[in-house]
């Protein structure tokens, strides 16, 4: 059995973060580049079981995780991650730039999903945004990811409280991967109303992030608003 590898608690502030690979010299790479940064490198692990392990334990706000792993699927890790955790963000980090497998991210809970030769300073950016509740996936990647979401994912348990209609309006908009900006500029409001709509949504939701509330919005069949963007 692969050792996991532990570090102290993040401190204030410092946003906590688990890696998931099977290789360590990966490992190695993203913790220094993490290294001097807001993030804080908490616990390594090397197969999804070990994931599950070190999660409990160390609660990470935010899980790098790999696709393919010796010790298993890190797919079906991402699942039982989520259900376990549903606030904890996942991004997946693979060599593979297959459809199908962002399609399963994202339906499965993933927050992200992120090519292995992507720079050090676009992958800082990216999560960057996924800590402050941006969205990760273009809007061509969500909207291709949801397709086949409806069709077959289960349903889920009803809002303790219901969305009112301008939030049911905004989650519609989400899904088609607008950003506040875009958003406040197809309803007319300013883009701090966006936000705390976006806020109110992702806690009534009981959901992670955009992308999640996106999903959600797929398998209740609250379907997207084709729309475009007012220019700027």
């Amino acid at each position: 059995m692969t050792r996991v590898a532990e570090d102290s608690p993040a401190d204030a502030g410092e946003i906590s973060v688990l890696l998931v690979d099977d290789h360590a010299i990966w490992r190695g790479g993203v913790r220094s580049l993490l290294e001097d940064t807001e993030f804080r490198v908490v616990g390594e692990a090397a197969s999804g079981k070990e994931a599950l392990e070190a999660a409990r334990r160390l609660k990470p706000r935010l899980i790098l995780l790999d696709i393919r792993m010796a010790g298993g699927d890190g797919l079906d890790a991402l699942v039982a991650l989520k259900a376990e955790n549903p606030e904890m963000a996942v991004v997946m980090l693979t060599t593979y730039d297959n459809p199908t497998y962002m399609a399963r991210a994202v339906a499965g809970g993933a927050a992200g999903y992120l090519l292995k030769g992507t720079d050090a300073e676009e992958m800082l950016e990216a999560l960057r945004a996924v800590a402050s509740g941006e969205m990760l996936l273009s809007r061509q990647e969500l909207v291709r990811s949801l397709r086949g979401v409806s069709e077959n994912a289960a349903g889920a348990a009803d809002l303790i409280e219901p969305l009112t209609e301008r939030e049911q309006e905004v989650l519609r908009l989400l899904a088609t991967g607008l950003s506040n900006r875009e958003m406040a500029s197809v309803l007319f409001v300013a883009e701090s109303t966006i936000k705390t709509h976006v806020e109110h949504i992702i806690g009534k939701l009981g959901v992670s992030d955009r992308v999640q509330a996106a999903v959600w919005a797929a398998r209740h069949g609250l379907a997207p608003v084709p729309v475009e963007c007012p220019a700027d």
